[in-house]
């Protein structure tokens, strides 16, 4: 590449929202100088009219935006419950019913942020040139599908080898720039503890929680000789079930792996409001994360 070593791109992420965001958080990323924003998901809780209130407040955003849907969103209470609890799983379709509805909700209240899913888009902030790889929506993690019904018939994914497939097809519609990945919940393969990065804190079991299909993607994209810079996903919150802290990130095989999902991200701190986001710094072949509190 011929860019100057010297150029950055700056890129916000920011993690699970769960109703934590305001005019406040608008206004510092209208003023902060980032090139991009990226969403990892769940700006609802358990109620998509709250959901859909946090929605139209990021359509005040001025810096270009984009947004995967998590598990709470588009979903309402019952059927996240019954994507969840084992006893109701054979509810879950049936609650589906609805899903693609309520997620074109969420994607009018959005304005121009881009609620994308399974997508590709080819970007140049601050003339940084980058495939981002979108990766399944509202994931719940583990080895089975969430939405399945959902996910069948809006996007044609009724597997765990389809979506690989989907997601591979995806890579092969990059050009040679490097790759982001942006995802709900992060990769398998990174950890089988409680306190893994993406490690399964409430079973009594410890396991890996991480996206099969993801790893499989990131792992396609690298042995096809593509430059994958970073995965960036939330949904198992940083604080475990236990107390203990998930690593904000990690390195394996040159790729930078970022869990955002510090939740709650507005908190009290020596009695002052303070908003968690991390940022990425971007050259032509290079990524770190720094995680800040404003």
């Amino acid at each position: 590449m011929n860019e100057d070593a010297t150029q950055a791109a700056t890129i916000g992420v920011i993690g699970d929202v769960h109703l934590f965001w305001d005019d406040e958080d608008v206004a510092f990323f209208n003023r902060g100088g980032y090139d991009l924003l990226l969403f990892v998901g769940d700006l609802a809780a358990y109620t998509q009219v709250r959901g859909q209130r946090v929605a139209r407040s990021l359509r005040k955003l001025r810096v270009p935006a984009m947004c995967i849907p998590g598990n709470h969103d588009g979903l309402h209470a019952f059927q996240l419950g019954a994507e969840i609890a084992p006893r109701a799983h054979r509810l879950r379709n049936s609650f589906c019913v609805g899903q693609a509805r309520r997620c074109r909700r969420l994607a009018d209240a959005l304005g121009e942020v881009d609620l994308v899913a399974y997508g590709k888009r080819r970007l140049a902030p601050a003339g940084i040139p980058l495939n981002i790889v979108v990766g399944r929506p509202h994931s719940i993690g583990g080895r089975r599908l969430a939405c399945l019904r959902y996910l069948t018939e809006t996007y044609g994914v009724d597997s765990m080898e389809s979506s690989i497939a989907r997601l591979s097809s995806l890579v092969d519609a990059c050009d040679d720039a490097p790759i982001l990945f942006l995802a709900h919940n992060g990769p398998s393969g990174l950890g089988d503890r409680a306190d893994s990065i993406w490690g399964c804190d409430f079973r009594r079991k410890e396991e890996d929680w991480g996206d099969q299909d993801l790893e499989a993607a990131v792992s396609y994209a690298k042995s096809n000789g593509r430059r994958v810079l970073a995965t960036v996903a939330g949904h198992m919150h940083r604080k475990t079930k236990a107390g203990k802290s998930r690593p904000a990130q990690l390195e394996k095989d040159g790729v930078l792996y970022v869990n955002a999902a510090e939740v709650p991200r507005h908190r009290r701190v020596n009695g002052m409001k303070r908003r968690h986001h991390v940022k990425l710094t971007v050259t032509a072949g290079d990524v770190t994360a720094e995680d800040l509190w404003v």
